[in-house]
C-alpha cells in the first residue's frame, strides 16, 4: 500500500495505519525498546515507546505509544 514499518510497531498499529490511511510514508519504533513485539522479556517487563508517524517531508510525530502511562 506505499508504506514502510521499520523496527518493533505492534500489529494493532499497522493495522489502525491501513485503516486510517493518513497522508504519510510509514511507521518507526526507534530503538529496541524491552516489551515491543519480538523483544518480550522473560518477566514481562514493558519499557514505555512511541510509535512515529512518518510525514511524507520526513517529519516523526506521535502515533501510538505503549507500555507505562500511555
Amino acid at each position: 500500500d506505499g508504506y514502510f514499518v521499520e523496527g518493533h510497531v505492534p500489529a494493532a498499529d499497522v493495522k489502525r495505519l491501513l485503516a486510517e490511511r493518513p497522508t504519510a510514508r510509514g511507521l518507526t519504533v526507534p530503538g529496541m525498546p524491552a516489551g515491543s513485539p519480538g523483544m518480550e522479556t522473560p518477566d514481562g517487563r514493558v519499557q514505555p515507546y512511541t510509535v512515529e508517524l512518518i510525514s511524507p517531508d520526513g517529519e516523526a510525530t506521535p502515533y501510538a505509544r505503549h507500555g507505562g502511562a500511555q
